[in-house]
Formats: C-alpha cells, structure tokens, sequence
C-alpha cells in the first residue's frame, strides 16, 4: 500500500544560492542513490503568507512502510538530515497511507464527482 511522506522545512535565514543548490542536488540524487522511491517532488511556497516561516516542502511517494523505513536508514539520507541539521532547519514531517479513507479524488473506484452528484443519480 502506497506511503506518501511529506516535509516541511525551515530555515533560521533564507538559503544561499549555493545552499539552494546543494539542496536540490542531495534531493535529485535519492532515486539512484538511494532506490524505492515512486515519486520525489521539492518546492517553495508561492505566497509565503501561510507558511509559518517554511521554506521548503518536500513530497515523496514509497510503496510500502518497509520502503519508507529503508530511505530513512540509508546513508545518503542520513548525510542529508545531517546536513539540515547543519544548517539548523526546523522540520515537520508527515507520513501516511494512501487508502479509501485517505484518498479523497481521484476516488479509489474510479467515481467522478460528476458520477457522485445528485443531479446524475437522479438522470
């Protein structure tokens, strides 16, 4: 079953340019380095005016818990956190399974909002 892992980092001072990229770089390597990762997405917040001071959200997919638990032990992450914590980012992390009671839309057995309306039921 589907893990989703999402991040939230936050930096005391806006990263360098140099930092910025050093950060995309460990990220992008994860896939090759490190394996079992279906999806890897790492952005900034647009308006910055919910945030609470995050800079960064990082987004990843596993298929399974054992698969989270693997990228988590693995050195190369290890290295990484190592290195937020260098740079004293605070983080929040969530981690949760993708189920009929956590997938919203698309739903699992493929219903549309157009196929759950009351107005289609009723045609």
């Amino acid at each position: 079953m589907t893990v989703q892992h999402v991040v939230l980092f936050e930096f005391p001072e806006d990263l360098t340019a140099e930092d910025a990229a050093e950060l995309r770089g460990q990220i992008r390597s994860w896939p090759g380095e490190i394996g079992g990762i279906n999806l890897l997405r790492l952005g900034s917040d647009l308006t910055g005016e919910r945030t609470k001071g995050h800079q960064y959200l990082l987004f990843m997919e596993f298929d399974d818990l054992p698969a989270l638990k693997r990228y988590q032990q693995h050195p190369v992450h290890q290295r990484f956190a190592a290195w937020t914590r260098e740079h004293r980012s605070a983080t929040l992390a969530f981690d949760y399974l993708l189920t009929e009671d956590t997938v919203i839309w698309p739903s699992p057995a493929g219903h549309t909002p157009e196929s759950d309306s009351p107005t289609d039921r009723e045609n």
